[in-house]
């Protein structure tokens, strides 16, 4: 299991959890009124610089760090959360919904696609930048990966003893 196949699996799964929510998006050049939908998932970047005004609300997954070491295998990961609203007080609750809901089921359900495990603590924030009708937010998380089984034997010959 790798960082991506763990990137992978969150991405479905936030797209899972998230499905039934309705967020604003910004008003299209031929329409009057805002529409609503879920947010998109990306992994790493958004796809271009076109997308960071068009895509909120969405919700961004990037890889922090990963540790192999003899006890565990960890990554860390933030999952940015970006709405859109021009009533700010409504961006900054419909950014709070969204991490709330992700969070929420991370502590709920620990693991995700059976094989990556959420660890605690489990951090959050909402910015306060000012940037007028986007909120953004994060959370920050780490999660237990399965090892890497080394086979130091074959490399050695097989004289190799754990003693």
């Amino acid at each position: 299991m790798t960082p991506l196949d763990l990137l992978e699996a969150l991405k479905a799964y936030c797209k899972e959890i998230t499905k039934d929510m309705r967020l604003l998006t910004r008003v299209p050049k031929n329409g009057t009124q805002a529409a609503e939908r879920p947010p998109a998932v990306f992994v790493g970047n958004l796809p271009d610089k076109e997308s960071e005004k068009k895509a909120a609300p969405y919700i961004l997954l990037k890889l922090l760090t990963g540790k192999d070491d003899n006890e565990e295998s960890i990554c860390r990961v933030r999952i940015i959360c970006v709405t859109f609203s021009e009533d700010k007080q409504e961006n900054y609750i419909q950014c709070l919904n969204l991490l709330t809901r992700i969070k929420t089921k991370l502590l709920e359900d620990v693991v995700v696609d059976s094989r990556f495990s959420c660890q605690k603590p489990i951090e959050f924030i909402v910015y306060d930048d000012d940037l007028e009708v986007y909120q953004i937010g994060e959370i920050m998380t780490i999660w237990e990966m399965q090892q890497v089984e080394r086979n130091v034997r074959e490399y050695l010959g097989g004289g190799y003893t754990d003693n």
